[in-house]
């Protein structure tokens, strides 16, 4: 797995009781911490930059729903 996903997983908390929920709540953690990174950068290159890897791993993140469901339990 990504290590850049391994540090999202162990970065991440929920309160959620249910893994559906939890995973939920972990695509949006992951949506809005690389949000943070891009408004806070001002070269429009590396914007693009971390809107891919943003998109790139969200799509991972989906693909592998199972193995991130057992990493955040």
């Amino acid at each position: 797995m990504n290590n850049q996903i391994l540090e999202l997983i162990q970065s991440f908390e929920s309160d959620a009781k249910s893994s559906k929920d939890k995973f939920n709540q972990f695509l949006i953690y992951v949506y809005f911490t690389f949000d943070k990174r891009i408004r806070n950068i001002k070269s429009e290159k590396t914007k693009n930059k971390y809107k891919k890897i943003k998109q790139n791993i969200l799509q991972y993140i989906l693909s592998h729903k199972s193995d991130i469901v057992k990493q955040i339990k």
